[in-house]
This record gives structure tokens, C-alpha cells and sequence, in this order.
């Protein structure tokens, strides 16, 4: 299956770790073709240069390392962008996820999220189904 990975996926492939529904979910994603969203990786640097030690910087450019090496980047074209602001304009506030939704959507992916405000509000307006929790994989 070809999975966009949300950014609290991300997190712990930057030596943070998240909540539990993740971290056990980070051994089903071998055999996926995963993809990752420069978005996920702003907004998971967003979260961590909030917590990172000095020490930590080296675990955290690993990491990108090992992202940008075993996984596939996933393009924002203009498919996610009208997608993003169409959720935008309906109230969807959270631009990133909106994109990233997009990006799933537009590529044809599905995307692995926790994010029930997201995935709540795309039901709710009875736009497609792209979501895959970490029980699905």
C-alpha cells in the first residue's frame, strides 16, 4: 500500500517520542511504500525545537537522514493546494494537514493519521475517504 505518513508518524523516525497508537504502529509500516511530505517535516521540526537538547540535534539530523533515504517525498501539486483551501474555506483551519490530505488524495495515497479533528471533519463533509489508522496497516 502507498502510505503518506501524517507528522506524528515522523516523530519518532526524529527521536521524539509520540503517543502510543504510533510507536506500536512504526513496525506494520515495513512493506508499505511509504511517502513523506516536506510539510510534516517543518511542522515535526516546529514541535521539536521546543523540546531538543543540544545533544539531541545529531538523533534529530539522523533521522532526516534516514526519512529522506528509505522513504519517497510525496510533491505538493495543485491538486493538493485546491483540495487544502477547500477545506480551508469550509473551516478547516489546519493548513498543513489540509495539504497533506491533498497530497494523500491528489498522488493516490493513503494517509496513516491519528488526527480525528481531520478525519472527522473530511467524513463529515463527505469528501473522499483517504484515511488509514495505525490498526489498519
Amino acid at each position: 500500500m502507498r502510505v503518506i505518513l501524517d507528522t506524528s508518524f515522523l516523530l519518532p523516525f526524529l527521536g521524539i517520542r509520540t503517543d502510543e497508537p504510533v510507536m506500536k504502529a512504526l513496525p506494520r509500516l515495513r512493506g508499505h511504500e511509504l511517502y513523506y511530505s516536506e510539510l510534516s517535516v517543518l511542522e515535526a521540526l516546529w514541535k521539536i525545537v521546543k523540546v531538543v537538547s543540544p545533544d539531541g540535534v545529531e538523533v534529530v539530523l539522523r533521522g532526516l537522514s534516514e526519512v529522506r533515504g528509505h522513504m519517497r517525498r510525496a510533491e505538493v501539486d495543485e491538486g493538493a493546494v485546491k483540495a487544502a483551501l477547500e477545506l480551508y474555506r469550509l473551516g478547516h483551519r489546519d493548513l498543513i494537514d489540509g495539504l497533506l490530505y491533498g497530497t494523500a488524495l491528489s498522488h493516490g495515497f493513503k494517509l496513516l493519521t491519528i488526527d480525528r479533528t481531520l478525519t472527522d471533519f473530511v467524513r463529515g463533509k463527505g469528501y473522499p475517504d483517504v484515511f488509514i489508522g495505525p490498526d489498519e496497516l
